[in-house]
Formats: structure tokens, sequence, C-alpha cells
């Protein structure tokens, strides 16, 4: 299981700040000041998938500069951070027992935005594995009923 904290903690030189940020932002990487801030106003899987998103931006470094680099890079380091948080086996098993996207979420400890992250970016294994599993899981309701 990966851990974004410890992850974190790993940039020995980076701190970690707590302020209320603008509503549409729950976290911010500064790469001048080595400090990653956060909204304190998140649930703890809110903070989790946040603190996962700032630590790809620390991984992969300052982007470029203008709108489209920046959407492109958001988009990288959000497939990044749910790759991360989200194994495909546990993906499947909260798949199987729900198809809520709160309650998904839920069970895998992450924020509703981090899971569609990582069903919008299958690899194709993926893909195979999650149709394998939930199939199996329509083979069980039926033999049940």
């Amino acid at each position: 299981m990966y851990h974004p904290w410890r992850h974190f903690r790993s940039f020995a030189h980076w701190d970690l700040a707590w302020a209320h940020l603008p509503v549409s932002i729950v976290g911010l990487t500064d790469f001048g000041h080595e400090r990653v801030t956060l909204d304190p106003r998140q649930t703890h899987a809110e903070r989790r998938s946040t603190i996962a998103h700032e630590v790809a931006h620390i991984e992969r470094g300052p982007a470029p500069r203008g709108w489209w680099w920046q959407q492109r890079e958001e988009a990288v380091v959000d497939q990044l951070a749910a790759r991360r948080l989200i194994g495909i086996r546990d993906l499947g098993e909260a798949l199987a027992w729900s198809t809520d996207a709160h309650e998904v979420a839920d069970e895998l400890w992450v924020d509703v935005p981090t899971l569609e992250a990582r069903l919008r970016h299958l690899h194709p294994s993926d893909r195979h594995y999650l149709r394998r599993r939930l199939a199996h899981q329509g083979d069980e309701a039926h033999a049940h009923s």
C-alpha cells in the first residue's frame, strides 16, 4: 500500500503548511519556498489524495509556464497519484461491492476526483482485469439467487 504522507516526509527539505485556500484549490506546491500548503477543511481521504497529488508535483518539478502546459501537468499528476493510491485489485473489489462513486472512493480511502482519474486512465491490462473481476462477481450474484 502506498503511503503518501511517508513519501512526502522523504523530501526532508520540504515543509507542510495548513491554510484556508480558495474554494477550488485544496493544495498548492510552492517550488520557490519548498512548501506544500493544504486546506485543513478537507476530509482525511481528501487530504490523503491531495498530498499524493502534491508529492507527484514535487517529483516532476515545476511545469513550464502557460495554461496548456499547466493543464497537461495537472492531468499527468492526477493520473500518477491515482495509480499510486488505488491498486487495481482494490479497485476491483470496491467496484464489485458498489457502483456508487462516493461509496467506492470511501472504500478506497480517496476522494472522488482521484477515483475518477484512476478510472479514466486504466491501462489495457487493468481494464481486462476489471472486466474479469466484475464478470466473476456477476456469476456469484446469479448463483446466490
